[in-house]
């Protein structure tokens, strides 16, 4: 017996005993335990019992277990389905057209005639500001009648389905201007305008050469054209790679962002009022004005201040109305203002011109640092302390 012992450990065969008893004893132990607790399921990752089946997450596509009724439990809660279903119930809206001859052009925040009406002054435009209703819209805007699916690129800057923008108020209130021209079953924009006396593509180049630095589309890349009319401007510029963005109010120019919009040009509805527009500060290479119709000198000049808020270092204001080139009395009152206001503000006359047409332009330069403001004797009008800039637009 000694002699088998030692011969066992000479020929070092117990680790191997050893590992098989050790292997034994944990299967007897897993037996054990498997087949004496039935009422609590263990997870045992070696072993696939219908107890682990039972335990694992159902999948998607199972079908869920039948209900188990307990008529002494609490009712169920709601569950998140039925929750859902009961808001979607509760918010059920009969949706109808809406009627009326305003209905297919109709904008809640410029038509809110309540609020306009209860406006105590209208001097700065506030009836062509936002004043959107309390209570939203519960019916749908009709189409046109005879809408089609609009003219396709680039064919739309020029001409566009009558039926889809049906009013005619513009073609005959600016003909002899050439905006407009109904023509069968189009309207065609043939490139006019109050200050195109010779065509927009005329009045693109004249800017050009006035002040060369301008480089459509290299240096000049985004502009905001102010008091747009029907955009004609801006869709022109998009040969010159050059995005603009046009807005002009909800006005007597009846349809004039829905001409451009349906053109394909970049176009809103806003105004230079008493509110901020809705661009963040330094967006914009350049700002125009072509006979715009805004008065930039009123109330010391605040309306050139928005513009100066917009505009980036360096940025060109250009600017082509009477007061340029006009010498009545009213024209020149303007001007002289004009020349105080962007004096103060530090913006310096980089170019001034008249085309073929007599037609003037000046154009501004807003500086590059703030030296000159704080050089001025005068500081009117003040830096501003924008805490938030980035977002003061909105």
């Amino acid at each position: 017996m000694g002699i088998i012992g030692e011969e066992f450990f000479k020929e070092r065969k117990y680790p191997f005993i050893l590992t098989l008893l050790g292997l034994f004893f944990f299967v007897g132990v897993l037996i054990f335990t498997n087949t004496t607790n039935t009422t609590i399921s263990t997870f045992n990752p070696f072993v696939l019992s219908s107890n682990n089946v039972q335990n694992q997450p159902p999948s998607l596509l199972d079908p869920l277990p039948a209900p188990q009724h307990d008529h002494h439990a609490p009712p169920p809660a709601i569950t998140n389905q039925s929750q859902q279903q009961q808001e979607k119930e509760a918010v059920l809206i009969d949706w109808k057209l809406c009627k009326g001859p305003l209905a297919v052009d109709y904008i809640p925040c410029l038509d809110n005639w309540e609020a306009i009406k209860a406006l105590k002054s209208r001097k700065h435009m506030e009836h062509r500001e936002r004043h959107c209703p309390q209570n939203s819209l519960k019916c749908l805007l009709p189409l046109p009648k005879g809408y089609r699916f609009p003219v396709p690129w680039p064919k739309s800057r020029d001409m566009i389905w009558y039926d889809n923008v049906p009013h005619p108020k513009l073609v005959e209130y600016k003909k002899d201007q050439h905006w407009v021209v109904k023509s069968g079953e189009y309207l065609v924009f043939p490139g006019g305008g109050t200050q195109f006396k010779d065509g927009v593509d005329h009045y693109i180049q004249f800017m050009e050469e006035t002040l060369p630095k301008i480089q459509w589309g290299k240096h000049i890349r985004v502009v905001l054209d102010v008091g747009c009319g029907v955009a004609s401007f801006g869709g022109y510029l998009l040969d010159k790679n050059v995005i603009t963005m046009s807005f002009a109010p909800k006005d007597e120019h009846e349809a004039q962002i829905q001409f451009a919009l349906e053109r394909g040009i970049p176009a809103t509805l806003s105004v230079i009022g008493t509110q901020k527009l809705t661009f963040p500060d330094s967006a914009f290479d350049m700002i125009h004005c072509a006979r715009c119709r805004v008065h930039w000198e009123a109330d010391g000049g605040k309306p050139l201040y928005e513009l100066n808020r917009i505009l980036r270092p360096g940025g060109f204001f250009a600017w082509s109305a009477t007061p340029v080139y006009r010498d009545n009395e009213k024209d020149q009152q303007i001007w002289s203002v004009m020349v105080e206001i962007t004096k103060a503000m530090c913006w310096s006359v980089v170019a001034n011109g008249r085309d073929s047409a007599g037609i003037g332009l000046v154009i501004y330069q807003k500086p590059t640092s703030s030296s000159c403001y704080e050089n001025r004797k005068e500081k009117i009008p003040p830096l501003c302390e924008n805490k938030d800039s980035k977002n003061s637009s909105w």
